[in-house]
């Protein structure tokens, strides 16, 4: 039987365990009903706000990812109303799987299909963790340090002044182009080499697929665009600006705009630093649990921007169709790179807390700080978390047929 079960087992009776510490040979620390250690206090602080982000996390996964499927299953043409009541958590796996059959047989008329994902993006709680390492260190033996050093440089976001080196990222939205010269992510506009496999509005320097009425390029173009290109072809180069990020060519140095962050090597004045994944660990050792809790209230306190969408398409597809699409799949691409960072975490901080309420329930002094329902917060942390696992593979089974073609 696994510990999970076990404990959940052991914590079905809270009241008898202090009683039965009597009989136990616990010390008198234990016994004391106004004492509860430092220690036990610093992760139970710390576990209690990464277990309360999760509930959050869980609850708006849950809610987000259900909506946005059952639009796109509705309006393929699937009766979403057959969609099971069993759980919240199987409605939404039932509701994403009726969105991948509705994506699969729109998409077979469609011809070939690709998508434009313009910005998007996740930025970790960072100072929420620091302080909480700060709080786990109660001999104040132990400094965080800085989010600047605890990032690693290739996901370290700052305001630039000056050049984003070569290899770095501009991160443009399509709200905020970002200059470009490398591969570009969203829309290019500028001089795209290589093939654009989305739309290519302008010039074409090779085949193009379809013109408009002044013998424009307005389809795929297999050698270089000039004008704006909605999905460059793979390996393809842009040079001008782009609507989503723009990973730099390795000999670029340039000012990736006004507003527009770059991640990676900034040559020059680097402020308002922002981190896209999780921090490394603190360089002295912390109790295990208490870094699980302020790991995980990084990753669930993190702060996610859903990209836009654009569907490119050679064949016939429903108009209404490919508006929902738009407007929906970037909910559930949010919750897929969402889960990059809080799936783990979740898990982790479900099973420390399990094992700290263990340690709660075993004092009358901490009973007496954080009440008994202790076992029931740590309980609800590791159902979350299963329901957040959940979330997340029916937005990457969804989103993934929208992103296969099909």
């Amino acid at each position: 039987m696994s510990k999970k079960f076990r404990s959940a087992r052991f914590f079905g009776a809270p009241l008898l365990i202090s009683a039965a510490a009597l009989a136990g040979g616990c010390s008198a620390d234990d016994l004391d009903p106004t004492n509860c250690g430092a220690g036990i206090t610093a992760k139970v602080e710390a576990l209690t706000a990464a277990a309360d982000a999760l509930v959050t996390v869980a609850g708006d996964m849950k809610v987000s990812v259900g909506a946005a499927c059952r639009a796109i299953a509705q309006a393929g043409g699937e009766d979403v109303d057959e969609v099971t009541r069993e759980s919240p958590d199987s409605a939404v796996q039932e509701a994403c799987s009726k969105a991948s059959a509705s994506i699969s047989a729109n998409f077979s008329a469609a011809g070939s299909v690709s998508l434009t994902i313009e910005g998007g993006k996740c930025t970790v709680a960072a100072e929420a963790q620091l302080s909480c390492e700060a709080s786990c260190s109660v001999e104040g033996s132990c400094t965080p340090g800085s989010l600047e050093a605890r990032c690693s440089p290739g996901e370290l976001s700052v305001s630039c002044e000056g050049s984003c080196a070569g290899g770095a990222t501009c991160e443009g939205s399509a709200e905020l182009a970002a200059n470009c010269e490398g591969t570009c992510e969203g829309t290019c506009e500028g001089t795209i080499t290589g093939g654009c496999e989305g739309t290519c509005n302008g010039a074409c320097e090779g085949e193009c697929s379809a013109t408009d009425g002044e013998g424009n390029c307005a389809g795929t173009c297999t050698g270089t665009c000039q004008g704006t290109c909605s999905k460059a072809a793979a390996n393809a180069t842009c040079e001008g600006t782009c609507t989503g990020s723009c990973k730099l060519a390795a000999n670029a140095e340039i000012s990736c705009g006004a507003e527009v962050k770059c991640k990676g090597e900034c040559k020059g004045t680097a402020s308002l630093p922002e981190c896209r994944a999780e921090l490394t660990p603190p360089e002295c050792n912390l109790d295990a649990d208490c870094q699980a809790g302020c790991k995980g209230q990084a990753s669930l306190k993190a702060e996610c921007t859903p990209p836009k969408v654009k569907l490119n398409f050679s064949g016939d597809i429903d108009a209404e169709f490919v508006a929902t699409l738009e407007a929906n799949l970037p909910a559930l691409l949010n919750v897929v790179a969402q889960g990059e960072l809080v799936v783990e975490a979740a898990a982790n901080v479900g099973e420390s807390f399990i094992d700290v309420a263990a340690e709660v329930v075993g004092s009358v002094g901490c009973v007496a700080k954080f009440g008994a329902n202790i076992t029931a917060q740590a309980q609800a942390s590791v159902q979350a978390s299963a329901s957040v696992s959940v979330s997340v593979n029916a937005s990457a089974d969804a989103s993934g047929s929208a992103s296969g073609g099909g």
